[in-house]
């Protein structure tokens, strides 16, 4: 007879989700930078309107001047979506794990703990994506703006 107690299952059920969790928000991360990528993609293609229309006029609009603006302010908000001064926890320590395991930690203890970090580690990134979204959220209505001066910027050019 075995003196280790059987492994709880349940505690299996409890990592995965903590795991599948953890995994969901890094997805959202990458596809929160992807979004920014194109946010800049697009910001930059909206410029070109109302400066090459004023460059052709010999002028330099106030919708361009606008444009411009709206620009540096996507890419400051991509920027800050982007850098890498973010710290984001996603996996596990290889060296902390094998520290447990020869500390004595069974199956089931390092599971519980495992499972207490990936949500310490939810709640911290998730804060920090809040953060971002608001900085895509500020470069989209930096895009809105750009937009509104390409808009202007076309309807003086056609009167």
């Amino acid at each position: 007879m075995s003196s280790t107690p059987e492994p709880d299952k349940r505690l299996e059920i409890v990592l995965s989700e903590a795991l599948r969790a953890l995994s969901h928000q890094q997805s959202l991360l990458d596809n929160l930078r992807s979004r920014a990528t194109l946010l800049t993609t697009a910001a930059a293609l909206v410029i070109s309107f109302p400066v090459v229309s004023s460059v052709r006029r010999a002028e330099i609009g106030v919708s361009a001047g606008v444009a411009a603006v709206a620009l540096v302010g996507v890419l400051m908000c991509t920027l800050v979506i982007c850098a890498p001064w973010w710290h984001w926890k996603f996996r596990s320590s290889a060296g902390q794990l094998l520290l447990a395991v020869d500390e004595g930690h069974d199956l089931d203890s390092l599971r519980r703990h495992l499972a207490k970090d990936f949500e310490r580690w939810l709640d911290d990134n998730e804060r920090k994506i809040g953060i971002l979204q608001w900085w895509f959220t500020a470069g989209l209505l930096m895009l809105g703006l750009e937009v509104a001066a390409w808009a202007f910027q076309l309807a003086v050019t056609v009167h």
